[in-house]
């Protein structure tokens, strides 16, 4: 099994809808058009010191990317904005 790639991901799933959802009391999952929205949404929302999980939705299977890969991409993405 490959090692998971965040920019590579970010470059896969640019225009895939995608879902970021806090594990926390009363948080409910929000809907973003990509997974730049969606890594930017967790980012400003406390995803790189809370539980959080990223989900890209597709038509044949979701992806989730746990609290440890969605930091990955969170710190990709502030790279690769520099």
């Amino acid at each position: 099994m490959a090692a998971f790639d965040p920019m590579q991901a970010l470059e896969t799933h640019a225009d895939s809808e995608c879902s970021v959802q806090f594990w926390l009391p009363d948080a409910k999952p929000f809907q973003c058009a990509s997974i730049g929205e969606a890594v930017a949404y967790a980012s400003q929302h406390g995803g790189k010191w809370n539980d959080v999980e990223l989900t890209v939705h597709r038509d044949r299977e979701d992806i989730a990317y746990g609290t440890d890969k969605t930091r990955m991409l969170i710190d990709a993405q502030e790279r690769a904005a520099k």
